[in-house]
């Protein structure tokens, strides 16, 4: 499930910087790589977090499995989302 999050925030990231390339008042794509690294070191991982017991009996192995993954798997995707638009985008200018 976390991964599918992080492939949707990649597509989101790209949309992001389509957009982005529209417009003329143009904020430059490492901000928005920056905001979404931001996101995955601190506000995405929390959405993830199991419910706390009743019982007072907490483990805080999960929470650190799904912020260990958003933190591994996250600043891959945001970094390959990166390079990726920055590639196509030489091509596409050098047509």
């Amino acid at each position: 499930m976390i991964l599918l999050f992080i492939l949707g925030i990649s597509f989101v990231q790209f949309a992001l910087y389509y957009i982005n390339s529209k417009y003329k008042n143009k904020l430059p794509n490492f901000i928005i790589l920056l905001i979404l690294l931001i996101c995955y070191f601190f506000v995405f991982p929390r959405f993830f977090y199991p419910e706390p017991r009743t019982d007072g009996i907490n483990c805080g192995m999960p929470i650190l499995g799904i912020t260990f993954g958003f933190w591994i798997f996250g600043t891959i995707a945001g970094i390959t989302t990166h390079i990726i638009w920055r590639i196509k985008n030489k091509k596409h200018n050098k047509e």
